[in-house]
């Protein structure tokens, strides 16, 4: 059974506490940055909303006949949509089948939960069959959409739902359940620095190897700066990491430099490993290229998640990236 993480405990004896006195809504809106455990939380929750003898603190017990089926995935009064494939909508039919599942009573006469995630891949139809569910809610419904991008919602879905918002985690808890699942050779600190502080996403990084990769990544970016490098080469390197990513680094390394360039604090690099090569570049640089670039990545990352052609936006970054240099 799922237990809360560690810097969720006042969320999960929040939402209990609601629960108990009646007052849980019947949608919530789970809301924060990738990485920060919204799925965990959330199923943790209907687990120990659908277990039927939960311990004291809410959580399920894992030995009753609903946390079973529960574990098999087969409980008939819980619900969970996502994607097929990842990147790809969530279809209409997906979403009219809720409203079907929540005309009929609950089997095993508690609540009937149903989780969306990530609610912002409801393509317009899908969510605006969704609105029609949330206007009439079911009475011992509880509806839990999950996203990181909440602006991509219809706003009639947002004010239909009470929003939990997951502040980033303490940074003492962060580093210590890293080290609990990595142990302590592992470079915590700066797999939190690249993952803006959150632990689920620096756990991923870890396990997919992306710190060495990152290494190799930076030495063909600086390479490229050097006229060693060839920028369409480098480009078909970057487009395979994502362009969420790929200007997702480009852009703290390009931050890194200004600070550097500016004077200010090392101490608040990001990429704090990185900084003898990035202060190699820093003669060749001119502050008002650099935030000229800067512009230029955040603009490509915008549209980073859409249709963007990815080959074609890092060539088209990486040539830009050698202009800058004088």
């Amino acid at each position: 059974m799922k237990r809360p993480l560690p810097w969720q405990n006042a969320l999960w004896d929040s939402l209990i506490a609601r629960q108990r006195s009646g007052s849980l809504p019947h949608a919530l809106l789970f809301t924060g940055a990738a990485g920060y455990g919204k799925v965990a939380l959330a199923e943790a929750l209907v687990q120990g909303l659908l277990c039927q003898s939960p311990l004291d603190n809410g959580m399920a017990c894992g030995q009753c006949q609903s946390c079973g089926l529960l574990a098999a995935g087969t409980h008939p009064d819980r619900r969970w949509l996502r994607p097929e494939e990842e990147g790809k909508a969530i279809p209409v039919d997906q979403v009219r089948g809720v409203g079907e599942f929540l005309a009929l009573k609950g089997q095993y006469g508690g609540r009937q939960t149903v989780v969306i995630e990530p609610a912002e891949a409801m393509n317009r139809f899908a969510a605006n069959s969704l609105l029609k569910t949330l206007e009439e809610p079911s009475e011992d419904a509880l509806l839990i959409l999950v996203t990181s991008q909440p602006s991509l919602l219809l706003p009639t879905i947002r004010s239909r739902c009470q929003q939990v918002v997951f502040a980033r985690p303490a940074a003492e808890l962060a580093t210590a359940w890293l080290r609990e699942q990595l142990g302590e050779p592992a470079d915590i600190a700066n797999l939190l620095a690249l993952s803006d502080g959150a632990p689920l996403a620096a756990l991923a990084l870890h396990e997919e190897g992306g710190l060495a990769l990152r290494r190799e990544l930076a030495s063909q970016w600086i390479a490229v700066s050097q006229g060693r490098g060839d920028p369409l080469a480098c480009a078909r390197q970057w487009a395979e990491l994502g362009l969420p990513r790929a200007t997702r680094w480009l852009a703290s390394w390009v931050m890194d430099l200004i600070r550097l360039k500016s004077g200010g604090d090392p101490a608040a690099m990001t990429n704090a490993d990185l900084r003898p090569h990035l202060q190699t570049l820093l003669d060749r640089l001119e502050l008002r290229g650099l935030f000229t670039y800067l512009e230029q990545v955040t603009e490509t990352s915008r549209w980073a998640a859409g249709q963007l052609n990815a080959q074609l936006a890092m060539e088209d970054l990486m040539v830009s990236w050698r202009r800058v240099i004088r």
